[in-house]
C-alpha cells in the first residue's frame, strides 16, 4: 500500500509541477508513441528483408498473391504450390492492400503497410481505455502494452501475415461497441470475417459477448448468425473447390478429434477431461498460457471480454501441429487487444473484491498502479523472444560484399524468367508468375539461386549442402559461382521448335 501511495504522490506531483507539459502530452503523446512504433516496426521489417532474413514463407507467398491481385489476376501461387491461395486460407481482406501496390509494387510495401496498420491499432485501444478508465495516462500505458506485447512483436518479426489486420479491426470494433455505435460495430464484422476463415469463430464469440455482457440481443444474435453462416459457407462451399485436395485442408490438424468439425465438437463435449488435457499438455502449451496471461497478472481471467480469446486460443491448443503452440510465432498478436479490453472489466471487479474484504483502495490509484505494472511486465517477456535481437549489433549489418553480390545477382534475373530460390531470396523475386521455394526440387526453373550461408528452410544446413552438391552434378544446369556462398544455376541452352538456339542469359 505504501508503494501505491508513493506512486500516486509522484504522479500527482508531476502533474502539479508541469501542468502545461501534462496538458500537451494528454493531447499528443499517443500520436508520438504511434509514430515511434511505426518507425520501429518499419526498421525491423525492412532491415530483415534487406539483409536476406525475410522469408518466402509467408512474405513471398503473400507478395506473389497480392501482386497478382493488383494485376486483376487470380493465378496459381507457385510459392505455396496451390492453384488458388483462397483455397488454402480465405482472406479477401488483401483487397485493401491492392491500392498500395498500385503506388509501389514491392514486397517492402507489404512490410511498411503492416507496420503502419499494426501501430494504428493503438488509437482505438487508447480511446477505448481512456473512456473506460477516465485516465489518459493509464490509457497510454495500455496502448504501449498493445504495441510492445511479445505477440505483437513476434508478428512484426515474422515478416507479413493476414493476422496483422485482426488486432486493429477488433480494437475498432470494441471502441464502437463501447460508444454504443452499433451500426458502425456491425460494419466491422465483415472486415473481421474477411481476414481468415477461422476468424468466424472469434466473431461468433464476439456476438456472445455482446449478448451476455452488453445485453444487445439483436446485434449479438446477428453477429453470431453471420459468423456461423460465413464459416459453413466458406469452408464447405467456397474453399474446397479452390483447394488442391478438394477439401478444407487445415482440418487435418484436428483429425484426432473426429472426422469433421461436428464430430470434433461432440467428442470434446463427451470427453471433458480430454479438453483439459489438450489445454495443458504437452508442457509447451502450459508455457504458452503462462506467456499469454502472466504479463497481464492473470487478470484477464476475470474480465468478460476474455470470452473472445477462447476460439483463437483453442484453435492452437487443440491442434496437433507443434508450431501452433510455439511462442516464436505470429499467431498470438490478437491476444493483446483482447486481454487489454478484458482488463477494463477486471479492474472494477478486482476493486469490488478488495472492498468486500475490507481493503479500501482508491480505484484511480489501483488502476494507475496496475497499468504501470502490466506495462513493466511486458519488458522481460518481450525481450526474451525475437525482440532481443534489437540489441544484437549483427542485426543491423551484413557483410557488404555478400549483400552487394546478392543484389547484383537479383538485378541479373529477367522479370519474366522462372526462378527457384532459397527461402530468404524468394520474397526478393516473387513479382513473377513462376517463383518456387527450393526444397530439393527445382521445378524446372530457368534459374536456381542458392547460398549455404542463408536460412535453408525447409531443409537443414547439411541437407542444403548436399543438395547444392547434387545440383553441380545435374546435367540440366550450368553452375555460376559468385563468391560468399552465392551460386546460380542456369538451365542449359535449349533449341526451340524451329531449331534456333534459345540461351538463358545471366
Amino acid at each position: 500500500m505504501k508503494a501505491l501511495e508513493r506512486l500516486w504522490i509522484g504522479y500527482a506531483g508531476f502533474r502539479e509541477r508541469h501542468p502545461r507539459l501534462v496538458s500537451w502530452l494528454s493531447r499528443y503523446a499517443i500520436y508520438l508513441v504511434v509514430l515511434f512504433f511505426i518507425m520501429l516496426y518499419c526498421a525491423i521489417s525492412l532491415l530483415k528483408h534487406m539483409n536476406f532474413q525475410s522469408h518466402g514463407w509467408d512474405l513471398g507467398i503473400f507478395d506473389q498473391h497480392i501482386w497478382q491481385l493488383s494485376r486483376f489476376e487470380f493465378g496459381f501461387n507457385t510459392v505455396r504450390m496451390v492453384p488458388s491461395l483462397w483455397g488454402d486460407h480465405f482472406h479477401p481482406i488483401f483487397f485493401l492492400v491492392v491500392p498500395a501496390y498500385w503506388v509501389w509494387s514491392d514486397a517492402r510495401m507489404l512490410l511498411i503497410y503492416q507496420a503502419v496498420l499494426v501501430a494504428l491499432g493503438a488509437f482505438p485501444v487508447y480511446y477505448a481505455c481512456r473512456q473506460a478508465l477516465r485516465s489518459g495516462f493509464s490509457a497510454l500505458c495500455l496502448s504501449l502494452v498493445y504495441l510492445f506485447f511479445w505477440g505483437t512483436m513476434e508478428l512484426i518479426f515474422f515478416d507479413f501475415h493476414e493476422l496483422a489486420f485482426a488486432g486493429p479491426i477488433l480494437a475498432l470494433s470494441f471502441l464502437l461497441m463501447q460508444r454504443e455505435k452499433w451500426a458502425g460495430y456491425l460494419l466491422t464484422v465483415p472486415f473481421l470475417l474477411m481476414i481468415k476463415e477461422t476468424m468466424s469463430l472469434l466473431v461468433f464469440f464476439l456476438g456472445l459477448y455482446v449478448i451476455l455482457f452488453r445485453r444487445k440481443w439483436f446485434e449479438g444474435l446477428t453477429t453470431c448468425l453471420i459468423a456461423a453462416a460465413w464459416f459453413y459457407f466458406i469452408t464447405k462451399r467456397v474453399m474446397p473447390p479452390l483447394s488442391a485436395g478438394g477439401d478444407y485442408f487445415y482440418f487435418k490438424y484436428y483429425s484426432h478429434l473426429g472426422e469433421n468439425w461436428l464430430d470434433a465438437g461432440k467428442y470434446l463435449l463427451t470427453h471433458p477431461w480430454e479438453l483439459v488435457k489438450q489445454t495443458f499438455w504437452p508442457l509447451h502449451k502450459t508455457k504458452l498460457l503462462l506467456f499469454l496471461l502472466a504479463p497481464f497478472l492473470f487478470l484477464p481471467l476475470i474480465g468478460a471480454f476474455s470470452i473472445v480469446a477462447i476460439p483463437p486460443l483453442y484453435e492452437h491448443l487443440l491442434s496437433n501441429y507443434f508450431p501452433h503452440w510455439e511462442i516464436l510465432r505470429h499467431y498470438h498478436a490478437v491476444f493483446a487487444p483482447i486481454f487489454i479490453f478484458a482488463l477494463l472489466d477486471a479492474f472494477p471487479r478486482l476493486h469490488r473484491w478488495l472492498a468486500r474484504r475490507g481493503k479500501e483502495v482508491d480505484y484511480r490509484k489501483m488502476v494507475l498502479a496496475l497499468c504501470v505494472i502490466v506495462l513493466a511486465l511486458q519488458v522481460p517477456f518481450t525481450l526474451s523472444r525475437s525482440t532481443k535481437t534489437l540489441f544484437d549489433p549483427n542485426f543491423y549489418r551484413l557483410d557488404p560484399r555478400m549483400e552487394k553480390t546478392g543484389y547484383d545477382i537479383l538485378s541479373m534475373i529477367p522479370p519474366d524468367a522462372s526462378v527457384c530460390a532459397q527461402d530468404p531470396v524468394v520474397p526478393h523475386l516473387s513479382h513473377r508468375e513462376h517463383i518456387y521455394q527450393f526444397d530439393g526440387n527445382t521445378y524446372g526453373a530457368e534459374y536456381v539461386i542458392l547460398n549455404k550461408f542463408l536460412d535453408c528452410y525447409p531443409l537443414t544446413d547439411r541437407t542444403l549442402v548436399w543438395e547444392i552438391a547434387k545440383m553441380y552434378r545435374d546435367q540440366r544446369y550450368e553452375a555460376h559461382r559468385f563468391g560468399y556462398g552465392w551460386v546460380v544455376f542456369t538451365i542449359k541452352p535449349q533449341y526451340d521448335m524451329d531449331g534456333k538456339l534459345q540461351p538463358f542469359p545471366l
